[in-house]
């Protein structure tokens, strides 16, 4: 359970297995209690106080220390607690035998890493009236980059119903669209975010005059969705899309490295002017939401960024936005 007192600091009790640390005041579950209840009880038998228990402000999955046992840990928010009631458990700012309280930036000293992090995390939680969904200890990279760049969740109609084919097109079946993984030098791949908070490779719908040729689609279409132009652009494959109550139709997927970078405009097609991102290709297929099926686009797209001489960033490279007048990239 989070507590604070009066003056904004954060209530530790020293740890039951770890001596020479402090965490918040905490209990495991035992048979037939509730999370809640064993909030209640823990931070009760920890500091003599009974709290009054507010919403929950984190869910992390996390493993036992030192066991492959995995399971969630809850942080309660437990308000702040009165002068009066803080003296009974010890003074502020001052170690007792038990318990202490200590500002945000002194948590270091006394608490473990990931038990930082889940303070400022409940903190911020609590700040914003929210809950943070965190995994072992960290917000997952998918979750931080939709809640820093306003993208919304969503289900993706062909996320596991699209198959992949590194063939080319067969004569028969209609090309719809050409999408395109536009790589930077970094390794790192644009995405375009929308005013609706849709995310997605950038890419759209051949026209009549571009006679099933998906690389001047694509070369057009990056072109106008995000200003960035691209050269020569390399088929990947194509996703057949078994469109219910209608005809089938391929959706090719183009590689390409970033040939130039303009100020970003309005699509001439809807008027947005969209917000353009830089994310790992390994994280695309979760951001995007389309789902494991996506893991050979997305192997063949990273061994064609390879054959262009673009080394693949490390999955946990941070997501990034391209600035507005489209420097610092190239």
């Amino acid at each position: 359970m989070l507590i604070t007192g009066p003056d904004g600091r954060v209530l530790l009790v020293r740890s039951s297995d770890r001596p020479r640390r402090w965490t918040l005041p905490a209990d495991r579950l035992v048979s037939g209690e509730t999370p809640r209840q064993t909030a209640i009880r823990g931070v009760g038998d920890r500091i003599g106080l009974i709290p009054r228990l507010g919403d929950l402000l984190v869910s992390d999955w996390t493993t036992d220390r030192g066991g492959p046992h995995a399971g969630a840990l809850y942080i309660f928010d437990g308000g702040r607690i009165s002068s009066a009631a803080a003296r009974r458990i010890g003074v502020p700012g001052q170690n007792s035998s038990a318990a202490l309280f200590t500002a945000v930036d002194e948590l270091p000293a006394y608490a473990a890493p990931a038990d930082v992090r889940r303070i400022d995390a409940a903190l911020r939680a609590r700040g914003e009236g929210r809950t943070a969904h965190l995994e072992y200890g960290r917000t997952p990279s998918t979750l931080a980059a939709m809640r820093r760049f306003g993208i919304v969740p969503g289900v993706h109609s062909g996320g596991a119903a699209w198959s992949w084919h590194e063939e080319p097109v067969p004569d028969e079946l209609p090309i719809r669209h050409a999408w395109a993984w536009v790589f930077a030098p970094d390794g790192r791949v644009v995405v375009y975010v929308d005013d609706n908070g849709l995310i997605g490779l950038p890419g759209g719908t051949l026209e009549d005059f571009e006679h099933r040729n998906p690389a001047a689609a694509s070369v057009r279409e990056v072109r106008e969705e995000t200003q960035i132009e691209i050269a020569d652009p390399i088929y990947l494959g194509y996703l057949h899309d078994d469109q219910p109550g209608g005809k089938a139709v391929a959706r090719v997927r183009m590689a390409a490295a970033i040939a130039a970078i303009g100020p970003a405009a309005p699509d001439p097609a809807t008027g947005t002017v969209h917000r353009r991102l830089l994310v790992p290709p390994r994280l695309l297929a979760e951001l995007c939401g389309w789902g494991r099926g996506a893991d050979r686009q997305t192997k063949a797209a990273i061994g064609t960024a390879r054959a262009l001489g673009i080394t693949e960033p490390d999955p946990a490279a941070p997501v990034a936005e391209i600035p507005t007048d489209g420097t610092g990239i190239l």
